[in-house]
């Protein structure tokens, strides 16, 4: 990501959007879960970062991490690495695509990312919301709390999430964001 330009703070939040290449819909596989799950945890050991929101969609997730330091790219590119390499099907060897397999780039994330530096506590309530009502949002659930792959279960059970948040539904979310609105 040679040409792209990040403009970073240390100490705040960051909301960031990684799609898989071609939007193909296997993030929410188990192994895929799990690989990922192992690829944040390994990425936190030696690049900490806090959680605030995240989401796993089949095709792409949304995250806000908390960082001290100005390599938020740092942190994505190592989960996207890890993640890749621990499943074999998606990795570089398993490329026919010669120049694809020189730069080591497997099939399973696309090869940028969108990040927003969230810049008040307004817009971290907000895009905090965004992520916990994304799965309602592209329809795999009715109720946001259903979603197995997102934090607001554990965002409410330790109270970084407001409780009324275990409603977040279609109606809920228009009456939320209109009053919410100032």
């Amino acid at each position: 990501m040679k040409n792209v330009r990040r403009h970073f703070n240390e100490s705040c939040y960051c909301f960031i959007t990684v799609s898989t290449q071609n939007r193909r819909p296997v993030l929410t596989r188990p192994e895929v879960i799990q690989a990922l799950r192992a690829a944040v945890k390994r990425t936190m050991s030696t690049h900490p970062f806090k959680i605030q929101a995240w989401v796993v969609l089949p095709d792409h997730m949304h995250f806000i991490i908390r960082v001290d330091d100005n390599q938020f790219d740092e942190r994505v590119k190592r989960i996207k690495s890890f993640t890749t390499r621990a499943l074999p099907d998606f990795s570089a060897k398993s490329q026919r695509n010669a120049s694809k397999y020189k730069r080591v780039q497997g099939t399973l994330w696309h090869n940028r990312f969108y990040d927003h530096m969230i810049r008040s506590e307004k817009e971290l309530y907000m895009y905090s919301l965004y992520c916990c009502f994304n799965p309602v949002k592209h329809g795999y659930v009715k109720n946001a709390i259903d979603w197995r792959y997102s934090t607001l279960r554990n965002g409410i059970a330790s109270g970084r999430y407001p409780d009324s948040w275990q409603f977040i539904n279609e109606t809920w979310t228009v009456d939320c964001f209109a009053s919410y609105d100032e």
